[in-house]
């Protein structure tokens, strides 16, 4: 698959560790352009260049989903 062209956009929670991490690097690079919510933290601040060099456009929701107040 050729990452230039647009698949869609996904939107990935946790998208900046573990399996929500993976996820965001395989679509990205089938094609999605990605929206991840994800605590805030440096993995995020890592994540968001790395898939935006694969020519994706990558939009992070800071946030914990399981607190209400954030």
């Amino acid at each position: 698959m050729n990452s230039t062209t647009n698949q869609g956009t996904a939107l990935i929670t946790g998208g900046s560790s573990g399996i929500g991490s993976v996820y965001a690097d395989r679509l990205a690079h089938r094609g999605y352009d990605l929206i991840l919510a994800a605590a805030i933290c440096d993995a995020w601040k890592r994540s968001q260049p790395k898939l935006r060099g694969i020519g994706r456009k990558v939009t992070i929701i800071p946030g914990d989903l399981s607190n209400k107040q954030t």
